[in-house]
């Protein structure tokens, strides 16, 4: 129970309220569909046997309509909450009015209650939202209406119908809400695995050739930078401190990729080489690159460094040719010295 508290009303998250609203809205249009068409069916059968309806008898249509309409323009899990709300309550209330011109209404509350918070069950979000519209429905069929011959055996019974139908309506729905978390922190884990790099949590090279594919196709108002960066000497590091230090050295060093690119696009792209897609001009490219290469020796011990090629992001051709550029440049650095960077406009300038 414990797991479904931050669930009480709507979803833990932006992502799993998406995911939420996705999987309800099809079985709330359809939930209501139905339970607006078994209304017309049962009045349809009590005019054709003789009973003279009157026009009060239609006052919860405009509920059911309303609550289906909500559906079919939600956009949201809170707008298939209401839906929800206004939809049982609704239905509840126009099957009362039907359920008056039976000969016993009394023997109709109970299979109408528990039909309605059974099928209801599946399609509210949260738990309290959900326990409250199934008070509702059964307070609308039963006050004034029901319990009959309290003390008698077949109040016995129905109180114990009831009862358990309520009870059964709350494990369902805790059932299916429970179904739906799994669901959604399946899929998320799955897309972790298929896009994050599982040692350094950054994006690995799918998610990040991905991201700079969309950056490529949209219009940006500033220039865009690639930075290739490679940690200096990592094989040396790997074959005489092992493979564990080495993975700490990874781990360091995207972290501060990450804290420093927060805004851009960074990933692992494979080995020991990262990227970085920087939002900005050359200089603020530099300025970002510098600040790498201090903040990489600083989260080290013993310091650790890592060389950057920098190149333009070159929207109108194909990222192996942006890519080529920085890794020439990545190259003259660590020719010259490592623990540095180089622009590759300088190359061409000085070539």
């Amino acid at each position: 129970m414990r797991t479904l508290l931050p669930y009480s009303y709507y979803g833990a998250d932006t992502d799993e309220q998406q995911q939420f609203y996705s999987e309800l809205r099809p079985v709330a249009i359809i939930s209501q569909s139905v339970g607006l068409l078994s209304w017309i069916t049962a009045a349809v059968i009590l005019a054709s046997s003789g009973q003279t309806l009157q026009a009060s008898l239609l006052f919860g249509v405009p509920g059911m309509l309303l609550s289906l309409g909500i559906s079919l323009c939600a956009r949201s899990v809170k707008a298939l909450v209401v839906s929800g709300i206004v939809g049982t309550t609704a239905t509840a209330f126009a099957f009362r009015l039907l359920v008056a011109y039976c000969p016993d209404p009394t023997f109709w509350v109970l299979p109408v209650g528990t039909v309605l918070t059974l099928s209801a069950a599946p399609i509210f979000g949260g738990m309290l939202n959900y326990i409250g519209a199934a008070i509702a429905v059964w307070l609308i069929l039963t006050v004034g209406n029901f319990p009959a011959y309290p003390g008698q055996l077949t109040f016995n019974l129905s109180l114990l119908v009831m009862g358990s139908s309520f009870a059964m309506a709350i494990y369902l729905h805790a059932y299916f809400l429970k179904l739906r978390i799994r669901s959604h922190r399946a899929r998320r884990e799955l897309a972790e695995m298929a896009f994050k790099d599982l040692v350094t949590g950054l994006n690995n090279r799918r998610k990040f050739t991905l991201e700079v594919r969309r950056a490529q196709a949209r219009p940006s108002p500033s220039a865009l930078h690639f930075l290739m960066i490679d940690i200096d000497d990592f094989k040396k590091i790997n074959d005489t401190l092992g493979h564990d230090v080495g993975d700490e050295v990874l781990i360091h060093t995207a972290k501060e990729i990450a804290r420093l690119g927060t805004g851009h696009v960074c990933g692992r792209l494979g080995g020991e080489e990262f990227g970085v897609l920087f939002h900005g001009e050359a200089a603020e490219a530099q300025e970002f690159a510098v600040a790498l290469l201090n903040g990489v020796r600083k989260a080290t011990h013993p310091p650790r460094t890592v060389s950057i090629g920098i190149a333009e992001f070159d929207k109108d051709s194909d990222l192996s040719i942006t890519y080529k550029r920085a890794d020439e440049a990545l190259y003259l650095a660590k020719r010259h010295g490592k623990n540095r960077y180089v622009l590759a406009d300088a190359i061409q300038a000085a070539a």
